[in-house]
C-alpha cells in the first residue's frame, strides 16, 4: 500500500476561484509570447502586477500570505505548485481526473497526495498553461518539453492515453549530488570513485572515453555530472544535449549546445569537432549521433555521455544495431562502461553502481569486455573484480608511467575521497577546490590528511588510556 503524503493547500472560495481564474487568463493572454523565456521570479512579477491592480479594488483586507498563495495560482502550476516547488520530489505522476496525484519521494518512495483534479477540464487547462510556458503552439497528442523552471514533462493526451489526459513531471535537485554525495548514500564506493577520477582526469594526459549505461531515472546523468568536476580546469568542453541536465557552470571554457528546429543531435555532435573541443560530453545517446560521437573518440578527443542500456553487453548491441550503427571495429576505443541500476527496497528506491565494465579488443567478431566491479545479488554489494588492465596500460604508456604507478595513484585518490567523505565536503565549489589544489600539490594535501588521520588516532588513544585509568 502507498503511504500518503499530505500537501497544505490554499482554501479559496467559489467567488476567489473565479477571480483567479480570470486573472490567471488575463496575465496568460498579455504574455504569452514571452512565457517560455523568462524565469519563475520575472513572472511571479508580472502576475503580481495584475493582481495588484485588482486588489485595490477589492473590498476587504488580503495578507502577503493570502497574496502568495494566489500568486501561485496565477502564475505557477496551480494545484500541484507546491508539489513542483518541493526539492525532495523527483517526478509528479498525474493518471487522470478524479484521481490523486501520485509523486516519488527522494527518502518516501512513490507515494499517493491529497492533491486531485476535479474534472478533466481543470486538468486541461492546467496542460494549456504548461504548453504556453514551453512556448508551444500546438497540442500534439505526445508533448515532451521542459519547463522554463527546469523539469521535463511529457503530456499524453487523448486518444493515444484512453479516457483522459496523463502528464509525468520529472524533477532535478536544484544542487545536484556531488561524487562525495553519491558514496555516502551508497551508489558508489570510495574505491570506484577513485577509479572512475583517475580515468576521467587520466593524468591531464590520457582521459578515457567513458559511457554510463543503464534504464529510466536510474541516475546516469547526476553520475556524469559528478564526475565531470575531475575534468582539469584548462579543458575546452563541448556538452550536446536534447533536454537540458547538464550543469558545468563552474567549467571556465563551456560550450553549451542544445537540439532546435535548426540542428540535431547528429549535426550537433558532427559540428562539435569544429569547436576544438579537449573534451565531448553527449547528455544522451539515441541514435545516429552515436557514429559521430565514437567517430570523434577515434580522431582523438575525450567522450563522454550516457546511453538507456541495462548492462555493457546491451550497450554494445545498441550501438551496434540501427539506428546507430556504429562498426564494431570502432568501439575498441571506448574504455569503460559504468553501469546504473535502480532497486526498489520496501517503499523507496536505491540507485547504485552495479557493474563497471572494461571495453577491450574484438574476438570472433565480438567486443570483448572484461569485469571490473560486478554486482553481488546475495550481498547487495558491488564486489571489486580486478583493475581493468587494458585502461591502465594506455593511460601509464601515454603519461609516462608504470601500470602499478596507476594503480597507486588509485589508491592514494581512494584515501582522499574517503577524507572529503569523513570531512563531509559534498558543496561542489569547495569540492572543486579541493581536487584542484590536488592536482596542484598532491604530495602537499596526502601529507595533510595523513597528518590529520595521525592527529585523530592519537587523540583516539589517549583518551582510550584515561578512560582506562
Amino acid at each position: 500500500m502507498l503511504a500518503n503524503y499530505n500537501v497544505k493547500l490554499p482554501k479559496f472560495t467559489p467567488q476567489e476561484v473565479e477571480l483567479l481564474s480570470q486573472l490567471e487568463n488575463k496575465f496568460l493572454m498579455k504574455y504569452s509570447a514571452r512565457l517560455s523565456r523568462i524565469s519563475r521570479e520575472e513572472r511571479t512579477e508580472r502576475a503580481k502586477e495584475i493582481l495588484m491592480d485588482e486588489v485595490k479594488h477589492m473590498k476587504k483586507e488580503i495578507s502577503d500570505k493570502e497574496i502568495n498563495e494566489m500568486l501561485s495560482y496565477i502564475s505557477g502550476y496551480n494545484v500541484i505548485d507546491s508539489l513542483i516547488t518541493e526539492d525532495a520530489i523527483e517526478e509528479i505522476l498525474i493518471n487522470g481526473a478524479d484521481v490523486p496525484v501520485m509523486i516519488y519521494h527522494r527518502t518516501l518512495g512513490k507515494c499517493k497526495t491529497n492533491i486531485q483534479f476535479k474534472n478533466k477540464d481543470e486538468l486541461n487547462k492546467l496542460i494549456e498553461k504548461i504548453l504556453i510556458f514551453c512556448g508551444l503552439s500546438s497540442k500534439k497528442p505526445i508533448i515532451d518539453a521542459v519547463l522554463p523552471d527546469g523539469p521535463r514533462i511529457n503530456c499524453t493526451l487523448p486518444p493515444v492515453s484512453f479516457d483522459s489526459s496523463v502528464v509525468t513531471i520529472r524533477k532535478y535537485l536544484e544542487n545536484p549530488p556531488t561524487i562525495i554525495d553519491l558514496i555516502k548514500n551508497g551508489t558508489m564506493t570510495a574505491d570506484m570513485a577513485s577509479l572512475i577520477w583517475v580515468c576521467v582526469e587520466g593524468f591531464g594526459l590520457a582521459p578515457r572515453n567513458i559511457l554510463i549505461s543503464g534504464g529510466t531515472s536510474c541516475g546516469k546523468t547526476t553520475l556524469l555530472n559528478s564526475i565531470i568536476p575531475f575534468v582539469r580546469e584548462y579543458e575546452r568542453l563541448v556538452s550536446i544535449e536534447d533536454t537540458m541536465e547538464l550543469d558545468l557552470e563552474y567549467c571556465d571554457d563551456w560550450v553549451r549546445t542544445t537540439t532546435s528546429e535548426y540542428a540535431d543531435m547528429e549535426k550537433l555532435v558532427e559540428n562539435s569537432l569544429r569547436l576544438r573541443p579537449d573534451r565531448v560530453v553527449v547528455g544522451e545517446v539515441r541514435g545516429k549521433e552515436a557514429f559521430n560521437l565514437i567517430n570523434a573518440m577515434n580522431l582523438g578527443h575525450t567522450g563522454m555521455g550516457t546511453i538507456h542500456a541495462d548492462s555493457a553487453r546491451d550497450a554494445i548491441l545498441k550501438l551496434t544495431s540501427p539506428p546507430m550503427n556504429v562498426d564494431p571495429r570502432m568501439l575498441v576505443v571506448l574504455d569503460l562502461i559504468i553501469v546504473l541500476t535502480r532497486f526498489h527496497e520496501g517503499k523507496t528506491s536505491k540507485r547504485m553502481i552495479t557493474h563497471i565494465d572494461e571495453v577491450g579488443g574484438i574476438m570472433e567478431s565480438q567486443i570483448q569486455l572484461g569485469s571490473v566491479y560486478r554486482y553481488n545479488a546475495k550481498s547487495k554489494k558491488t564486489d571489486f573484480s580486478r583493475f581493468p588492465a587494458v585502461t591502465i596500460n594506455k593511460m601509464s604508456e601515454i603519461a609516462g608511467l608504470t601500470p602499478k604507478d596507476v594503480i597507486d595513484e588509485i589508491r592514494k585518490r581512494e584515501m582522499v575521497l574517503k577524507y572529503l567523505v569523513a570531512k563531509d565536503i559534498t558543496d561542489l565549489g569547495d569540492f572543486i577546490n579541493f581536487i584542484r589544489s590536488y592536482y596542484e600539490e598532491p604530495q602537499k594535501v596526502l601529507n595533510m590528511i595523513m597528518l590529520e588521520k595521525r592527529m585523530v588516532k592519537k587523540m583516539s588513544e589517549t583518551n582510550g588510556s584515561q578512560r582506562g585509568e
